[in-house]
């Protein structure tokens, strides 16, 4: 009977060790009804798999199920990925139109589309600086004083950009932004690289967030990419 009720309390911790999630997902109009939507994690940006899958009804989708621990997951339409979100234990709301993207319910994932708010702001001055280059253009009136400006634009637009991304990950290294931000900053690349962005967010960064699995595993292809480049440019020489 001991024995028993020793297997039975066993069980009941493990199990309280997992996180129970639900997301409820919505579109507006008929934009994605009848498509189907997967909740998709990968560990090292390689392999993923499917935590769940649900068909678009009347505009609304849903996601349930465990997790055990708190990490980023991304929303997936076929093989075209949506959207990134926090698997954390909370009410979590998807909103998807053809303006905006956006998640809600947990603290998490309101830092992280806080902050790609502030991203869309520094990126929607870019744009509008792009269309005012495109219309001097168009009206005949590019200079070499305009082309200069712009580019003096840019690069304190891009600079701007670059500083937010990195200190968002600063900021965030002991939670499951910093990694999961750091891997889609990645894979923007088409190889594995340590650009000087990358360089500056892994100088000091703890030992918790440089075993993470995907940025131990990138930073390991980036240096072997990097020291395979090298072998061939002394070999060039």
């Amino acid at each position: 009977m001991f024995r028993f009720l020793y297997i039975a309390a066993c069980f009941l911790l493990l199990t309280s060790c997992a996180e129970k999630y639900n997301i409820a997902g919505n579109s507006s109009g008929d934009l994605l009804n009848g498509r189907m939507m997967y909740l998709r994690v990968s560990q090292d940006g390689i392999n993923s798999c499917d935590l769940d899958s649900s068909e678009v009804v009347h505009g609304r989708f849903n996601f349930i199920g465990d997790i055990d621990s708190v990490m980023m997951a991304h929303i997936y339409m076929g093989e075209e990925m949506v959207m990134p979100i926090v698997m954390e234990h909370a009410e979590l709301t998807v909103h998807i139109d053809n303006m905006e993207r956006h998640v809600s319910g947990g603290p998490l994932n309101d830092c992280l589309y806080n902050f790609f708010q502030q991203k869309l702001s520094i990126e929607n001055e870019m744009w509008e600086a792009e269309q005012r280059c495109i219309n001097l253009m168009r009206n005949g009136q590019w200079n070499e004083k305009h082309q200069r400006e712009f580019a003096r634009q840019a690069e304190r637009l891009n600079k701007k950009v670059e500083e937010l991304e990195t200190q968002f990950i600063i900021d965030n290294y002991h939670n499951a932004l910093g990694p999961g931000f750091f891997m889609l900053l990645c894979n923007q690349f088409p190889s594995p690289v340590i650009t000087d962005q990358i360089a500056k967010i892994i100088q000091n960064a703890p030992r918790e967030f440089m075993t993470n699995p995907f940025v131990e595993s990138y930073l390991k292809r980036a240096r072997k990419n990097r020291g395979h480049r090298n072998n061939t440019n002394k070999k060039e020489d």
